[in-house]
């Protein structure tokens, strides 16, 4: 895969500015154009959707001068959903022309949250695209330098894996890492290591057996003792009530990200 068309969701969270930063340093590194899509929530009051289209407006008007002024190839979308749920149903919609989208982490609680809380989580599941989770909290002005990824073999670790060589082709390290694997995973690492040297990718692998910690907890711990600015992942789907949601491992580090995640499904 290349990566030459990505798609940005500006929203109403005061970090959809650093979220465009860090979408158009990808679009430079990787020759890629950026669509900025603002796809407002659902408001009753008239005041309410006064206020998204200012937020819309001064978005746009950051979106095209930031995309002038660096060069990128830019294309503004703004989108009023009439459901919640028709929200991330636009997000999945404009993602099939993309390669990457990228979305914000939601930070439960916060008084500025009008977005869908499950939204990355519903991209992941339902674009049919990898999807770049940016944290709330802090800056990253680059990601993939130092990329750690988890591996589980099987077809979602598979696809990702493949969504991601062009961000792993410009990576400075790559580590792939697996807790607790069985004994013909040890085989499938080491074909692993093989497969990305073909891609002209030169990656440590590595499992560790640990029973004390959650899985995703033992991910997040490795993402700070390594210093990854990336962790890629494949998110695996169980039936909640029979609708698709993420498995548990993936849902924790949703939750208590640090860094980056890119995801498919």
């Amino acid at each position: 895969m290349v990566l030459k068309n990505m798609l940005v969701l500006m929203d109403t969270l005061p970090q959809a500015a650093d979220r465009l930063a860090l979408a158009l340093e990808l679009a430079i590194e990787h020759g890629a154009s950026v669509t900025g899509l603002f796809a407002a929530a659902p408001h009753l009051l008239p005041a309410k959707r006064s206020q998204d289209r200012e937020v819309s407006d001064e978005l746009k008007q950051l979106f095209l001068s930031r995309t002038r002024e660096l060069g990128v190839a830019g294309n503004w979308v703004n989108v009023e959903a009439k459901t919640h749920g028709g929200m991330v149903e636009t997000i999945n919609y404009y993602a099939t022309f993309a390669d990457l989208v990228v979305v914000g982490q939601t930070e439960y609680g916060s008084k500025e949250r009008r977005v869908d809380d499950h939204l990355p989580e519903r991209v992941v599941l339902g674009s049919g695209k990898p999807v770049l989770i940016v944290p709330y909290a802090g800056q990253f002005s680059s990601i993939g330098k130092r990329a750690l990824v988890a591996w589980k073999t099987g077809r979602e670790s598979a696809r990702t894996l493949a969504d991601v060589l062009p961000v792993l082709k410009k990576s400075e390290t790559v580590r792939v890492f697996e807790v607790n694997p069985n004994e013909k995973d040890v085989v499938d690492m080491e074909r692993l290591r093989g497969y990305l040297a073909s891609h002209q990718i030169s990656a440590e692998v590595e499992t560790s057996a640990i029973t004390a910690l959650k899985v995703g907890d033992v991910l997040l711990n490795r993402v700070a003792d390594e210093g990854s600015d990336l962790l890629v992942m494949g998110a695996y789907a169980e039936l909640h009530f029979g609708t698709s949601a993420l498995g548990e491992v993936a849902r924790h580090v949703l939750r208590h990200m640090t860094v980056p995640v890119l995801m498919s499904h």
